[in-house]
């Protein structure tokens, strides 16, 4: 005992003193923890002393017991509580794959039927058990088209882990392109324990170095499947504690090798009992399970639960609605099932695929009526979907005929989907949404991004020829910021002889408003002027007249600058002179029309 303390104290101090060592040993010595014997009192102690070294109320009587079975309770009691030996990393790889098996309206897919169970329902069917018949069926399985539109999980046998489809990708790996997580069923055998008729799950010791290999072989979780029945004697307090804590064993190794554990307590279906007696077993069960785990430092929360629905005997003299099944499950979930866990997923237990979408469905419908289930409560399906691809064989003359089959397959998962979430309507089958379609919308939705893509090197070439450009105009910046600092004196001389332009137009705003009070005399004397124009018989004459007085016109138009400085210089003689030209005017007038009425007269 004294070597195991000291390779587990840690690092000594000089701080510890006698003293302290009797307030611990006495403080020892009145804790529950102390179980008796010079041992377990020298290594509480001690370990007591460790953690009283350095602190700063070393003789505080609480301070002393709280630091003293702390210590003996990580190091002598519960060392792996809740997962303490994982790492934060593993913890979270953990989570994120319960997160997805439990994704609302999805279930799983329990393909993990050994060759002789698959072999037993193929000779039914007239179906020939060979690996390669095998692997066709379960590659249709796992590739129909939109079967990740309901899944979100798929249990695999050994054999279908190595197992590749027609393209040669190993069948994990084509289930994650789809979306699907892989994982696998690890157990073995059953055994019968001797002397009883209950049963438990071989292949714990060598469970460590088959979960290496199926995780390098892609598989994410896996999956232990305990079974047991209700009978007049059973099943025996023995065979549940002896199973639960298997399951709860796989558990904590599954996750140390760093895969998420489904454990599966299966009470089946045979027997003659009520639902009342199943409600009993079944919370006793699971009660054992859930203890059991917690005791072995299990991670609660990177776990996944797959249980049977709590069902009477399918002996029972008493029928019961699917409603107060339902509620008898909710019953059970309520009383044991820990929050910590993210979903509950019900194996079909032998019942058909419509009783079991009943079942699930009004389960789901009494949850959220119930309301504090915080659960993802779905499927994992082996016999309720295989059974009726099966039959299509029939008479098949021992082909697989995988079409039919892929299309009913596809049609049972949206009826599974739709009563894990509570929609499913028994006689309304639910829409089948299939992979492709689903790819055509995405795809014409990135369409313009397509376009936008293309463009984009376009604009690239452009810029680039820009840029030259613009290192030129970066050039020439400079130049034009001297240009502009040279023309600013220029603009000043410009501001400062804006005074005197506006000064000279208001001189000249008089002149303009006698112009406009000429304007109506003018255009008078111009209606006076209109009924004495030549005939239109003339209008050639005067054509012609006009021709020759061009020239002088364009003489005149030459001469027009120099009348226009004259009139500019005699403007202020007119001013003085106002009515002079109006006088001139009148007397004029009877000049102009006697000439008027000489040139009227014809040659």
């Amino acid at each position: 005992m004294d070597a195991f303390v000291a390779s587990r104290l840690p690092a000594a101090t000089t701080s510890s003193t006698p003293q302290h060592a009797a307030t611990a040993a006495t403080h020892l010595r009145q804790s529950p923890l102390r179980q008796g014997g010079t041992a377990s009192l020298t290594a509480g102690v001690l370990l007591a002393l460790c953690s009283a070294r350095g602190a700063g109320r070393p003789n505080h009587p609480r301070a002393a017991r709280r630091r003293a079975e702390k210590v003996v309770r990580h190091m002598c009691h519960r060392n792996c509580h809740g997962g303490e030996h994982l790492s934060p990393e593993r913890k979270r790889e953990l989570e994120a794959i319960c997160e997805k098996i439990a994704t609302p309206g999805k279930g799983i897919t329990a393909t993990d039927e050994g060759p002789g169970t698959i072999g037993d329902r193929f000779e039914k069917v007239g179906v020939e058990n060979t690996e390669e018949h095998r692997r066709i069926y379960r590659q249709m399985l796992y590739e129909t088209p939109g079967i990740n539109n309901y899944l979100s999980a798929a249990i695999l046998d050994p054999e279908t882990m190595y197992q590749k489809d027609d393209e040669g990708v190993p069948f994990p790996e084509a289930l994650e392109k789809r979306g699907i997580i892989p994982g696998v069923k690890p157990h073995l055998k059953v055994y019968e324990l001797p002397g009883t008729k209950d049963t438990v799950m071989q292949g714990l010791d060598s469970l460590a170095v088959r979960c290496r290999e199926y995780k390098a072989a892609g598989a994410k979780f896996a999956k232990w499947r305990s079974p047991l029945q209700i009978s007049r004697f059973g099943p025996t307090k023995m065979a549940i504690e002896a199973n639960m804590n298997d399951l709860a064993r796989y558990a904590l190794i599954c996750q140390d090798e760093g895969l998420v554990p489904i454990v599966e307590p299966d009470i089946v279906m045979k027997g003659d009992h009520d639902l009342e007696t199943a409600v009993a077993v079944n919370v006793e069960v699971q009660a054992t399970l859930y203890k059991a785990m917690l005791d072995h430092g299990v991670y609660m929360e990177g776990t996944i639960l797959k249980t049977n629905l709590v069902n009477p005997g399918l002996s029972c003299d008493h029928d019961y609605s699917v409603e107060e099944i339902a509620v008898a499950n909710m019953m059970v979930l309520r009383r044991v099932m820990p929050t910590a866990i993210r979903g509950v997923n019900f194996l079909s237990g032998g019942q058909s695929l419509e009783g079991a979408a009943a079942r699930l469905n009004a389960l789901n419908k009494v949850k959220k009526r119930l309301g504090r289930m915080p659960w993802n409560i779905s499927f994992s399906w082996s016999w309720a979907l295989q059974a009726p691809l099966l039959n299509i064989c029939k008479g098949q003359g021992g082909k697989i005929p995988l079409k039919e089959m892929s299309e009913l397959y596809l049609q049972e998962l949206a009826i599974a989907s739709a009563a894990a979430q509570g929609t499913y309507q028994e006689g309304f089958p639910p829409d089948v949404i299939r992979e492709d379609e689903k790819k055509d919308a995405e795809a014409k939705k990135d369409e313009p991004k397509k376009e936008e893509k293309k463009e984009e090197p376009k604009k690239d070439a452009e810029a680039k020829k820009e840029e030259p450009k613009k290192e030129e105009e970066k050039k020439e910046e400079p130049k034009k910021d001297a240009e502009a600092k040279k023309e600013e004196p220029k603009k000043e001389d410009e501001k400062k002889e804006e005074p005197k332009k506006d000064a000279e137009a208001k001189k000249e705003e008089p002149k303009k408003e006698e112009e406009k009070k000429e304007e109506p005399k003018k255009d008078a004397e111009a209606k006076k002027e209109e009924p004495k124009k030549e005939d239109k018989k003339e209008e050639p004459k005067k054509d012609a007249e006009a021709k020759k007085e061009e020239p002088k016109k364009e003489e005149e138009k030459k001469e027009e600058p120099k009348k226009d400085a004259e009139a500019k210089k005699e403007e202020p003689k007119k001013e003085e002179k106002k009515e002079e030209p109006k006088k001139d005017e009148k007397k004029e007038e009877p000049k102009k029309d006697a000439e008027t009425q000489k040139e009227g007269v014809p040659a």
